[in-house]
Protein backbone atom coordinates (compact mmCIF):
# COMPACT_ATOMS: atom_id res chain seq x y z
CA UNK A 1 0.00 0.00 0.00
CA UNK A 2 1.12 3.52 -0.81
CA UNK A 3 -0.66 6.42 1.09
CA UNK A 4 -1.19 10.04 0.57
CA UNK A 5 -2.59 13.15 2.56
CA UNK A 6 -3.54 15.63 0.45
CA UNK A 7 -4.55 18.91 2.12
CA UNK A 8 -4.85 22.47 0.71
CA UNK A 9 -5.68 26.06 2.13
CA UNK A 10 -3.97 26.53 5.05
CA UNK A 11 -3.70 30.10 4.92
CA UNK A 12 -0.82 30.65 7.56
CA UNK A 13 -1.09 33.98 8.89
CA UNK A 14 -4.78 34.73 8.80
CA UNK A 15 -5.49 37.02 11.62
CA UNK A 16 -1.72 36.76 12.74
CA UNK A 17 -0.89 40.14 13.41
CA UNK A 18 3.23 40.83 14.54
CA UNK A 19 2.55 43.43 16.88
CA UNK A 20 -1.10 43.39 17.79
CA UNK A 21 -2.51 46.79 19.11
CA UNK A 22 -5.01 45.41 21.57
CA UNK A 23 -5.67 41.93 23.14
CA UNK A 24 -8.19 39.82 22.36
CA UNK A 25 -8.55 36.23 21.55
CA UNK A 26 -7.31 35.76 17.69
CA UNK A 27 -7.84 33.08 15.04
CA UNK A 28 -3.92 32.82 14.09
CA UNK A 29 -3.38 29.96 16.13
CA UNK A 30 -5.83 28.03 14.75
CA UNK A 31 -4.79 27.86 11.14
CA UNK A 32 -1.15 26.36 12.50
CA UNK A 33 -2.43 24.03 15.47
CA UNK A 34 -4.24 22.51 12.86
CA UNK A 35 -1.66 22.47 10.00
CA UNK A 36 0.63 20.79 13.05
CA UNK A 37 -2.54 18.60 13.47
CA UNK A 38 -2.12 17.68 9.97
CA UNK A 39 1.51 17.15 9.76
CA UNK A 40 1.40 15.40 13.25
CA UNK A 41 -1.37 13.06 11.89
CA UNK A 42 1.18 11.81 8.59
CA UNK A 43 3.67 11.07 11.07
CA UNK A 44 1.83 8.94 12.97
CA UNK A 45 0.38 6.89 10.35
CA UNK A 46 2.39 5.80 8.03
CA UNK A 47 2.33 8.38 5.68
CA UNK A 48 4.24 7.79 2.02
CA UNK A 49 3.59 11.46 0.45
CA UNK A 50 2.14 14.99 1.57
CA UNK A 51 0.23 17.15 -1.45
CA UNK A 52 -0.08 20.80 -0.63
CA UNK A 53 -3.24 21.83 -3.42
CA UNK A 54 -2.22 25.60 -2.69
CA UNK A 55 -2.99 28.97 -0.68
CA UNK A 56 -0.45 27.66 2.14
CA UNK A 57 -0.23 31.48 3.33
CA UNK A 58 -2.99 33.93 3.62
CA UNK A 59 -1.72 36.49 1.11
CA UNK A 60 1.10 37.39 -0.86
CA UNK A 61 3.25 39.73 0.91
CA UNK A 62 3.50 37.92 4.13
CA UNK A 63 5.84 39.11 7.13
CA UNK A 64 8.93 37.43 7.43
CA UNK A 65 8.01 35.81 10.72
CA UNK A 66 4.88 34.02 10.10
CA UNK A 67 7.19 32.68 6.76
CA UNK A 68 10.01 31.82 8.84
CA UNK A 69 6.95 29.87 11.26
CA UNK A 70 5.93 28.02 8.74
CA UNK A 71 8.44 26.98 6.72
CA UNK A 72 10.44 26.02 10.53
CA UNK A 73 6.94 23.78 10.53
CA UNK A 74 7.65 22.36 7.18
CA UNK A 75 11.24 22.11 7.59
CA UNK A 76 10.66 20.06 10.70
CA UNK A 77 8.43 18.10 8.89
CA UNK A 78 10.64 17.18 6.68
CA UNK A 79 12.79 15.73 8.48
CA UNK A 80 10.45 12.67 8.82
CA UNK A 81 11.33 11.68 5.17
CA UNK A 82 8.10 12.28 4.10
CA UNK A 83 8.29 14.46 0.22
CA UNK A 84 5.92 16.96 0.67
CA UNK A 85 4.64 18.68 -2.66
CA UNK A 86 3.21 21.79 -2.57
CA UNK A 87 1.94 23.60 -5.62
CA UNK A 88 1.35 27.91 -5.08
CA UNK A 89 -2.16 29.13 -5.23
CA UNK A 90 -3.83 32.58 -5.53
CA UNK A 91 -3.13 34.10 -2.44
CA UNK A 92 0.56 33.60 -2.97
CA UNK A 93 -0.04 35.11 -6.46
CA UNK A 94 1.29 31.89 -7.52
CA UNK A 95 4.41 32.58 -5.85
CA UNK A 96 5.74 31.31 -2.56
CA UNK A 97 8.15 33.47 -0.64
CA UNK A 98 11.71 31.91 -0.98
CA UNK A 99 13.40 30.81 2.09
CA UNK A 100 16.40 28.20 2.79
CA UNK A 101 14.35 26.13 4.28
CA UNK A 102 12.44 25.40 1.38
CA UNK A 103 15.43 23.86 0.33
CA UNK A 104 15.00 20.88 2.14
CA UNK A 105 15.44 18.12 -0.45
CA UNK A 106 12.08 16.53 0.96
CA UNK A 107 10.27 19.71 0.17
CA UNK A 108 8.94 19.81 -3.84
CA UNK A 109 7.64 23.23 -4.81
CA UNK A 110 5.69 23.46 -8.53
CA UNK A 111 6.70 27.00 -8.83
CA UNK A 112 6.49 26.18 -12.89
CA UNK A 113 4.56 23.62 -15.28
CA UNK A 114 6.30 20.69 -14.25
CA UNK A 115 6.43 16.79 -13.00
CA UNK A 116 7.91 15.28 -10.08
CA UNK A 117 8.51 11.32 -9.98
CA UNK A 118 9.78 9.59 -7.37
CA UNK A 119 10.15 5.97 -6.48
CA UNK A 120 8.78 3.64 -4.17
CA UNK A 121 10.71 0.89 -3.55
CA UNK A 122 9.45 -0.44 -7.29
CA UNK A 123 6.94 2.08 -8.16
CA UNK A 124 7.06 4.96 -9.84
CA UNK A 125 4.90 7.65 -9.09
CA UNK A 126 4.39 10.99 -11.35
CA UNK A 127 2.96 14.21 -9.20
CA UNK A 128 2.45 16.99 -12.14
CA UNK A 129 1.11 20.54 -12.06
CA UNK A 130 1.29 24.00 -11.94
CA UNK A 131 0.69 27.24 -9.88
CA UNK A 132 -2.56 28.86 -10.01
CA UNK A 133 -3.52 30.87 -12.95
CA UNK A 134 -5.34 33.98 -12.11
CA UNK A 135 -7.08 34.87 -15.49
CA UNK A 136 -8.38 32.78 -18.03
CA UNK A 137 -6.92 29.21 -17.06
CA UNK A 138 -9.95 28.23 -19.31
CA UNK A 139 -8.03 28.99 -22.33
CA UNK A 140 -4.55 28.23 -20.99
CA UNK A 141 -5.01 25.19 -19.58
CA UNK A 142 -3.88 22.61 -22.10
CA UNK A 143 -0.98 24.33 -22.95
CA UNK A 144 0.20 24.37 -19.21
CA UNK A 145 -0.57 20.88 -18.79
CA UNK A 146 1.83 19.81 -22.03
CA UNK A 147 4.29 21.74 -20.22
CA UNK A 148 3.87 20.30 -17.10
CA UNK A 149 3.76 16.62 -18.62
CA UNK A 150 6.23 16.74 -21.99
CA UNK A 151 8.56 13.40 -22.22
CA UNK A 152 6.96 12.22 -19.06
CA UNK A 153 7.49 8.66 -19.03
CA UNK A 154 4.66 5.53 -17.85
CA UNK A 155 3.98 5.96 -13.98
CA UNK A 156 1.93 3.33 -12.04
CA UNK A 157 0.72 6.31 -10.45
CA UNK A 158 -0.28 9.43 -11.95
CA UNK A 159 -1.50 12.55 -10.26
CA UNK A 160 -2.20 16.07 -10.74
CA UNK A 161 -1.99 18.59 -8.40
CA UNK A 162 -3.70 22.31 -9.12
CA UNK A 163 -5.17 25.34 -7.47
CA UNK A 164 -8.27 26.35 -9.38
CA UNK A 165 -11.91 25.68 -10.21
CA UNK A 166 -13.04 23.15 -11.69
CA UNK A 167 -16.20 22.55 -13.75
CA UNK A 168 -19.38 21.14 -11.24
CA UNK A 169 -17.18 22.09 -7.98
CA UNK A 170 -19.33 23.75 -5.06
CA UNK A 171 -19.51 26.41 -3.19
CA UNK A 172 -22.49 27.27 -0.54
CA UNK A 173 -25.52 27.43 -3.44
CA UNK A 174 -23.08 28.14 -6.41
CA UNK A 175 -21.59 25.43 -8.48
CA UNK A 176 -19.03 26.49 -11.24
CA UNK A 177 -19.88 25.44 -14.89
CA UNK A 178 -18.33 28.15 -17.26
CA UNK A 179 -16.69 31.42 -17.39
CA UNK A 180 -12.76 31.92 -17.91
CA UNK A 181 -11.50 30.51 -14.41
CA UNK A 182 -13.18 27.82 -14.87
CA UNK A 183 -11.09 24.31 -16.05
CA UNK A 184 -14.02 22.27 -18.40
CA UNK A 185 -14.15 18.88 -17.73
CA UNK A 186 -13.43 17.88 -21.04
CA UNK A 187 -10.05 19.28 -20.99
CA UNK A 188 -8.61 17.46 -18.00
CA UNK A 189 -6.41 14.52 -19.25
CA UNK A 190 -6.98 10.90 -19.67
CA UNK A 191 -4.55 8.12 -17.48
CA UNK A 192 -4.52 10.13 -14.19
CA UNK A 193 -5.71 8.11 -10.79
CA UNK A 194 -7.22 11.37 -9.03
CA UNK A 195 -7.05 15.05 -10.05
CA UNK A 196 -6.38 17.03 -6.77
CA UNK A 197 -7.29 20.83 -6.32
CA UNK A 198 -7.64 23.33 -3.67
CA UNK A 199 -9.11 26.95 -4.16
CA UNK A 200 -12.57 25.83 -3.59
CA UNK A 201 -12.77 25.69 0.71
CA UNK A 202 -15.77 23.13 0.78
CA UNK A 203 -14.06 19.62 0.77
CA UNK A 204 -15.85 17.40 -2.03
CA UNK A 205 -15.01 14.87 -4.40
CA UNK A 206 -16.56 15.15 -7.94
CA UNK A 207 -16.54 12.06 -9.97
CA UNK A 208 -15.27 12.57 -13.43
CA UNK A 209 -15.90 9.85 -16.46
CA UNK A 210 -12.69 8.74 -18.73
CA UNK A 211 -13.88 5.84 -20.88
CA UNK A 212 -14.52 3.58 -18.56
CA UNK A 213 -13.42 4.72 -15.08
CA UNK A 214 -14.88 7.12 -13.05
CA UNK A 215 -11.59 9.72 -12.16
CA UNK A 216 -12.03 11.49 -8.96
CA UNK A 217 -11.40 15.23 -8.70
CA UNK A 218 -10.75 16.01 -5.20
CA UNK A 219 -11.44 19.01 -3.38
CA UNK A 220 -9.83 18.97 0.51
CA UNK A 221 -11.50 22.46 1.59
CA UNK A 222 -9.30 24.54 3.63
CA UNK A 223 -8.24 23.29 7.55
CA UNK A 224 -9.94 26.02 8.88
CA UNK A 225 -13.20 28.58 8.20
CA UNK A 226 -12.06 31.63 6.92
CA UNK A 227 -15.57 33.20 6.33
CA UNK A 228 -19.19 32.85 7.78
CA UNK A 229 -20.26 31.00 4.25
CA UNK A 230 -18.17 27.99 5.48
CA UNK A 231 -20.17 28.36 8.86
CA UNK A 232 -21.74 24.62 8.37
CA UNK A 233 -18.92 23.05 6.56
CA UNK A 234 -16.13 19.77 8.14
CA UNK A 235 -12.51 21.47 8.18
CA UNK A 236 -10.32 18.61 7.11
CA UNK A 237 -7.82 16.94 4.56
CA UNK A 238 -7.84 13.35 2.86
CA UNK A 239 -6.40 10.05 2.79
CA UNK A 240 -5.79 8.48 -0.98
CA UNK A 241 -4.40 5.16 -0.38
CA UNK A 242 -3.34 2.85 -3.36
CA UNK A 243 -3.50 -0.96 -3.35
CA UNK A 244 -2.31 -3.36 -6.41
CA UNK A 245 -5.20 -5.65 -8.12
CA UNK A 246 -5.47 -9.04 -9.21
CA UNK A 247 -3.23 -7.85 -12.63
CA UNK A 248 -0.53 -6.09 -10.40
CA UNK A 249 -1.66 -2.57 -11.40
CA UNK A 250 -1.66 0.05 -8.65
CA UNK A 251 -5.43 1.20 -8.21
CA UNK A 252 -6.69 4.14 -6.15
CA UNK A 253 -8.58 1.94 -3.86
CA UNK A 254 -9.45 4.01 -0.85
CA UNK A 255 -10.46 7.88 -0.19
CA UNK A 256 -11.02 8.68 3.21
CA UNK A 257 -12.13 12.22 4.91
CA UNK A 258 -10.20 13.17 8.22
CA UNK A 259 -11.70 15.55 10.51
CA UNK A 260 -9.82 18.36 11.98
CA UNK A 261 -11.05 20.38 15.16
CA UNK A 262 -12.64 23.37 14.70
CA UNK A 263 -13.83 26.45 16.83
CA UNK A 264 -17.97 26.95 16.64
CA UNK A 265 -18.89 29.47 14.14
CA UNK A 266 -22.11 31.10 14.47
CA UNK A 267 -23.71 34.78 13.28
CA UNK A 268 -25.49 36.97 15.60
CA UNK A 269 -28.08 40.14 14.40
CA UNK A 270 -28.25 42.29 16.53
CA UNK A 271 -31.82 43.63 15.84
CA UNK A 272 -32.40 45.69 19.29
CA UNK A 273 -33.15 49.04 18.96
CA UNK A 274 -32.02 50.66 21.83
CA UNK A 275 -29.30 54.02 23.37
CA UNK A 276 -28.67 52.29 26.74
CA UNK A 277 -25.57 50.65 27.08
CA UNK A 278 -27.02 48.87 29.93
CA UNK A 279 -29.51 47.59 27.67
CA UNK A 280 -27.66 46.35 25.41
CA UNK A 281 -24.91 45.07 27.56
CA UNK A 282 -26.86 42.78 29.06
CA UNK A 283 -28.91 41.66 26.13
CA UNK A 284 -25.79 40.60 24.59
CA UNK A 285 -24.05 38.72 27.49
CA UNK A 286 -27.25 36.70 27.10
CA UNK A 287 -26.79 35.99 23.46
CA UNK A 288 -23.07 35.15 23.92
CA UNK A 289 -23.97 32.80 27.16
CA UNK A 290 -25.69 30.62 24.27
CA UNK A 291 -22.58 29.74 22.17
CA UNK A 292 -19.29 27.90 22.88
CA UNK A 293 -16.77 29.63 25.64
CA UNK A 294 -14.20 29.49 22.48
CA UNK A 295 -16.72 29.98 19.81
CA UNK A 296 -15.47 32.62 16.58
CA UNK A 297 -19.08 35.17 16.22
CA UNK A 298 -19.90 37.25 13.55
CA UNK A 299 -21.78 40.13 14.51
CA UNK A 300 -23.86 42.18 12.42
CA UNK A 301 -25.79 45.24 13.29
CA UNK A 302 -27.75 48.14 10.92
CA UNK A 303 -29.91 49.59 13.88
CA UNK A 304 -28.13 52.70 13.37
CA UNK A 305 -28.88 53.86 17.75
CA UNK A 306 -27.73 50.28 18.99
CA UNK A 307 -24.64 50.01 16.49
CA UNK A 308 -23.33 53.80 17.62
CA UNK A 309 -22.71 51.92 21.41
CA UNK A 310 -20.98 48.87 20.18
CA UNK A 311 -17.14 51.09 19.93
CA UNK A 312 -14.59 48.47 20.08
CA UNK A 313 -13.76 49.12 23.60
CA UNK A 314 -17.43 48.22 24.66
CA UNK A 315 -17.26 44.96 22.49
CA UNK A 316 -13.83 43.67 24.18
CA UNK A 317 -15.32 44.34 27.42
CA UNK A 318 -18.30 42.32 27.19
CA UNK A 319 -16.71 39.70 25.11
CA UNK A 320 -15.68 36.34 26.98
CA UNK A 321 -11.50 36.91 26.29
CA UNK A 322 -11.92 32.67 24.93
CA UNK A 323 -14.16 33.91 21.90
CA UNK A 324 -13.30 35.93 18.93
CA UNK A 325 -15.82 38.15 18.09
CA UNK A 326 -16.10 40.98 14.83
CA UNK A 327 -18.69 43.43 14.02
CA UNK A 328 -19.45 42.75 10.39
CA UNK A 329 -19.84 46.31 8.14
CA UNK A 330 -23.22 48.22 7.37
CA UNK A 331 -24.96 46.54 4.75
CA UNK A 332 -26.44 48.61 2.46
CA UNK A 333 -29.25 47.53 -0.37
CA UNK A 334 -27.76 48.31 -3.82
CA UNK A 335 -30.04 50.73 -5.44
Amino acid sequence: MIKFLFLADTHLGFDYPINPKVSRRRRGNDFFNNFQHVLDYAVNNNVDYVLHGGDFFFRSKVPSPIVDKAYTMLYKFAENNIPTIIVPGNHERSILPSSFLTSHKNIYILDEPKTYFFKNNHTSIAISGFPNVRENIRDNFENLLNQAVEGNPFSDIKMLLLHQSIEESKVENFTFRYGKDVIPQKLLPQGYDAILSGHIHRAQIIPMRMKNDEVPIIYPGSIERTSVAEINEEKGFYILEFDKNAEEEWNLSKIEFIKLPTRQMAKLDVTLLTEDKDTIRNWLEIELSKFDEDAVIRMRCNVSQTRKLLTAKFLRKITPDTMTLTLAPIYRKRK
